[in-house]
Formats: C-alpha cells, structure tokens, sequence
C-alpha cells in the first residue's frame, strides 16, 4: 500500500475554519493507558479531540474545517463531511474524485466490521477529500490494491485518501483517524507536548519511511496508524473467511504479510529507544502491549 503525499494547495479561508472548544480535559486526569487502545465507545476518540481543541497552531482544533453542514454527502453516521477541502492537489498525480463514488461507500461497510475503527474515524476526522490517481486509471481498478492516503499538513481531522480499492480506501480512513488521534493527543511529527521525550534531532528507523531515519514521534507515528490497520485486516479477514470470492482473502493477506515484516521491527524500536514522561509510561506500556498481541495473531493467520 503507498501512502505517498498528495498534497493540496489553496483552501478556504481562515474565517471558515472551526471553532476551537473552551471545554478540555485535565491531561494529568487522564487513563493514558486506555488512550492507546481502541475503543469501541469512541471515549478516547472523543478525549483526543478535546486535546486538539485546547491547543493552538499546527493540527490543532483551531485549524479543523468542522463537522458536516447542511447540504453536504457525510460518512460514518452524518460525522464526517465528503468534501474537497482544496481547489486543487499540488502534485499533478493526483485530482479530485467524485464526492459520490460508490467506493467511498463500500470502504465505510468495510471498517463498520471493527467497531473501535469505526469510532476512532467518527470521533477525530470531520473531512474526507476523495482523490483520484492518474497512474491508476480506471481500467486498472478490477486489479489495483491499496490506497494513497495522508492527513493535511497543517489542518486538524482532514484526510486525503484514493478510492480505487475500497479496501484500501478502508485501512486509508483508520490510518489516517489514527494519525489524528496522536495529534490531538499532543505527538506531532517531529515533536510533542507530551508522552515522546526523546530529543527530535536524534533519528531512529522507521517501519515505513525506509530511505532516512526519523524523529521517535514520527516512528511512533508509523507503528501506531499501521497497528491499527493490521487490526482491520484481522477483522476483515474474520469477515471475509466465509465468502465464496477468495480474492479479498488473498489481497487481505497480502497487506498482512507486508505490515507483519515491517512492523516487528518497528515495535522493537519503539521498546529499546522510546523516552517517555508519565502519560508516556501508560499510554506507550499499554500500546506495545495491543501491537505485540495484534502481530501474534497476524502471524497465527499467515502460518
């Protein structure tokens, strides 16, 4: 799966932004532990969007386009607007797609079969801008896999995803919604306010940026948003074990198997190098606790 940045220029104007909520959580109040696992009832989804909400600059609440309004086609139970959120993308690869592909539609259905994915996307992501590869046409699509997906480079809760795989396109939205979930909880890309304490010019292997070492927050970053799809891969599978097309089956153990080679190590570097404060101790302990149980079963299913 290529996550490659399809990155967009000319928004709306900083007076169409939302609002940031004067209502947020005592960090030093909180069961970190329980924010780094997922969460069926959208309580941490919810806490993370508070997190957002009270801060200022980059990702922040401050910067959201807001939730769905009148008129416009919504996803995950009227929670997430289907909007283009820029006139147009910056690198010529990619276009706007239609805000009503079916697809889009289908990837939902297939996240509805974990239900803490589905509540994850629901509680931080309020944009999702459909897109188009030029070098995937259409006439390739019975036989393309994966999705080019990435969060906006400065706006809270808005994600970029193609939809010419809706598996892809499914693993896309709990990839990206997990990506929010860490801003708003305070891990940036390159630093944070809280949990990561190693120095950002200390550089460490990413599971997925292969070709240059990585701040930890964005190692953090990697392992954290691809744990969560290998999660919906599992859960897919179990969905899919019945059905008389095995062709999903095949291209959901593909996706497994990559994720598995990549993130083992991933997880290992997160162990041996993280430097972490308080919530840091709980929320990373309880993380690699979920990633090492999740990559045992993939691997009991890929055996």
């Amino acid at each position: 799966m290529s996550f490659e940045a399809p990155r967009v220029v000319d928004g709306p104007a900083v007076s169409e932004l939302a609002a940031p909520s004067s209502e947020a959580p005592d960090p030093d109040a909180l069961d970190w532990a329980a924010l780094a696992l997922p969460d069926p009832a959208g309580q941490g989804a919810r806490i993370a969007r508070a997190l957002a909400d009270a801060r200022r600059g980059r990702w922040s609440g401050e910067t959201a386009l807001g939730r769905p309004r009148p008129g416009e086609p919504t996803l995950f139970d009227g929670a997430v607007a289907v909007r283009h959120a820029r006139q147009r993308c910056h690198l010529p690869r990619y276009q706007h797609a239609p805000l009503d592909h079916p697809h889009i539609a289908l990837a939902e259905e297939l996240v509805a079969n974990w239900p803490g994915g589905q509540e994850l996307v629901r509680g931080v992501v309020d944009t999702f801008n459909p897109l188009l590869d030029r070098e995937v046409p259409p006439e390739k699509w019975a036989f393309a896999t994966g999705s080019a997906s990435h969060f906006d480079t400065y706006r809270f809760g808005v994600i970029y995803a193609t939809i010419f795989d809706p598996f892809g396109l499914a693993q896309a939205f709990v990839h990206e919604a997990a990506h929010q979930k860490l801003f708003g909880l305070g891990v940036l890309i390159e630093g944070a306010d809280r949990i990561v304490r190693n120095d950002p010019a200390r550089l460490y292997p990413s599971p997925i940026v292969l070709d240059r070492p990585r701040p930890m927050t964005a190692v953090l970053h990697a392992e954290f948003s691809f744990i969560h799809v290998t999660e919906l891969e599992l859960r897919l599978l179990d969905a899919f074990a019945d059905r008389p097309d095995e062709r999903p089956q095949a291209v959901l153990r593909a996706f497994l198997a990559r994720n598995v080679a990549r993130l083992g190590p991933g997880l290992e570097t997160v162990k041996s190098a993280i430097e972490t404060d308080a919530a840091g101790d709980q929320f990373v302990g309880a993380f690699v606790d979920w990633a090492a149980d999740v990559l045992d079963r993939a691997r009991s299913v890929l055996a």
